[in-house]
């Protein structure tokens, strides 16, 4: 059976920018950050004015 995917949105209006964060739950604020900021240093490039981000999240990607 297919899981729904909730999208988990954050709007940075300074900078321009959307970040989506799909997950299988709605995340808390430390979890939607934390998968911003690894996603971002993964990338190695800034995230640009404009630009819309679309990360996927999972049980398994997080780290304790």
């Amino acid at each position: 059976m297919k899981t729904e995917l909730v999208e988990n949105v954050v709007v940075d209006e300074v900078h321009g920018r959307t970040y989506v964060v799909m997950a299988d739950r709605t995340l808390t604020d430390g979890e939607l950050y934390r998968a911003i900021r690894l996603e971002i240093l993964r990338r190695g490039t800034p995230v640009g004015s404009g630009e819309r981000l679309v990360i996927s999240h999972s049980k398994t990607s997080q780290h304790k």
